[in-house]
């Protein structure tokens, strides 16, 4: 009977183990940025509502620590330029790097409205139509929509040196001659982490090393919890 139950165990932990590999994560980070283009007439506090979690909340000041530039202490930000917002990242279903923020709807609302107004592209309407249940058409006042948006925690076969990442909606105007520039990395170095990818393409979600709210880059270790060259932030939910 020990021996039964010892064999038991045993094979209850290689599945175990097997799961974890095979996994394409483990679990996230604790903070990952979020590049939303503002467009004008949007207030900081309407931005803060769109983007709530356990890190920027309503009567949070953080976005002023992480955007110094265009954040200013009355909480008026420029149109047309991109802040940076932090955000939890975390390992969804064990199947992608992400967080689910919560919107609340009003009269009117779509899930185009919600993904590419509200939320800038950072996700998209299948996400949006693959994690929520409302008819499309018919999407009810006052509904709780979850807004996936996808994240990355770096690339241990690529750099250990960066493991704070922004997650960047591409829109028209960009190209990965202009994101280097602004972003003062190597073009090779963020073409690396977004394999396959044109940045000219005005649409898709590219990851690039971001700084934190000291302005510096962060290194991969140990903030991350994936095994030893994991390749994270390329697959994401869609």
């Amino acid at each position: 009977m020990k021996l039964k139950n010892g064999l038991l165990l045993f094979f209850l932990f290689v599945e175990c183990v097997l799961f974890k590999v095979d996994s394409k994560c483990v679990k996230g980070c604790d903070i990952a940025l979020a590049s939303y283009y503002v467009m004008p007439l949007v207030e900081l506090p309407t931005i803060k509502n769109y983007m709530q979690s356990k890190i920027v909340t309503n009567s949070s000041d953080v976005l002023n620590r992480y955007n110094k530039v265009l954040v200013t202490n009355y909480g008026n930000i420029f149109s047309y330029f991109r802040i940076n917002i932090p955000f939890p990242c975390e390992c969804i279903g064990g199947e992608f790097l992400g967080h689910v923020f919560e919107y609340t709807t009003k009269k009117g609302d779509t899930y185009d409205l919600i993904a590419n107004d509200y939320y800038v592209s950072l996700t998209s309407v299948e996400l949006l139509k693959k994690f929520n249940s409302y008819d499309p058409n018919h999407i009810p006042a006052k509904a709780k929509v979850n807004v996936t948006v996808n994240c990355s925690c770096g690339n241990s076969q690529i750099s250990k040196d960066y493991g704070l990442f922004v997650t960047y909606p591409l829109r028209s105007t960009d190209s990965l001659e202009k994101i280097a520039n602004e972003a003062k990395l190597d073009e090779g170095l963020i073409q690396n982490f977004n394999p396959d990818v044109n940045f000219s393409r005005g649409s898709g979600i590219v990851f690039f090393p971001g700084r934190d709210k000291n302005g510096e880059y962060v290194p991969l270790y140990p903030r991350t919890g994936f095994a030893n060259g994991a390749a994270v932030g390329i697959s994401i939910a869609g």
